[in-house]
């Protein structure tokens, strides 16, 4: 309980609160397991709830009229998530889906809100929040008008092989998970992956990549042409 107070403590919203409001909402909080692969809330569901995340990994998902399915965060644990319907009371804009087993203590808004209206940093914190939501939803679709899945493929690979620099690594991420990522085709990003080796980019195998250029990926990351 201390480890999940202490995450507390530093996460938006709940940092403004004090120490005894924080162990009030914990005590109060309804713990929940789930699979991978299970759904916490869907696209189009009124989910009015705050969820802290202690194990796992979670990813806000949403699906377009065509069915396509595009990944906007990625959440981890010691992460909070507030239902956008927790303000509003409308549907939620995106699908929460649990991409390894998780442990969530959930809040409901009927249990959450007293405490936020006697706290107004606290309140003014879940706008602000709420606000990083769309700007991100904005980020992923200027991308999609601006960028080519190219430019897109190059900085996915640049921002999660961070520690890639000179040596191999593990590829742990799936064709599937950079599709939904950069809002492609599996067969696209496979085909754009083998032309980044043919040009001498990166290395890459069924088990791990590495950069073998990484100033030329850097460029093409931040370039409109195709």
């Amino acid at each position: 309980m201390q480890k999940i107070l202490d995450c507390l403590s530093k996460a938006p919203v709940f940092s403004k609160l004090t120490e005894r409001e924080r162990q009030e909402l914990l005590e109060r909080a309804v713990e929940k397991k789930f699979q991978k692969d299970e759904y916490v809330c869907w696209q189009g569901e009124t989910w009015s709830k705050v969820a802290y995340i202690a194990t796992g990994r979670l990813e806000w998902a949403m699906l377009s009229p065509e069915g396509r399915r595009q990944v906007v965060f990625k959440l981890n644990p010691c992460d909070v998530i507030w239902g956008h319907s927790v303000v509003d009371g409308l549907p939620m804009p995106a699908s929460l889906e649990v991409r390894e087993d998780a442990l969530l203590y959930l809040w409901e808004r009927e249990t959450i809100l007293p405490i936020l209206l006697r706290n107004a940093e606290a309140a003014w914190d879940v706008s602000r929040i709420l606000t990083q939501y769309m700007r991100r939803v904005r980020e992923v679709v200027y991308g999609f008008a601006f960028h080519p899945v190219a430019g897109r493929l190059a900085r996915l690979l640049l921002s999660h092989y961070t520690h890639v620099d000179g040596k191999s690594a593990p590829r742990d991420l799936s064709l599937d998970q950079m599709a939904d990522t950069v809002g492609t085709t599996r067969e696209l990003v496979s085909r754009t992956l083998h032309r980044f080796a043919d040009e001498g980019l990166i290395q890459i195998s069924r088990m791990e990549l590495a950069f073998l250029d990484r100033e030329k990926l850097e460029t093409l990351a931040g370039s409109n042409e195709q």
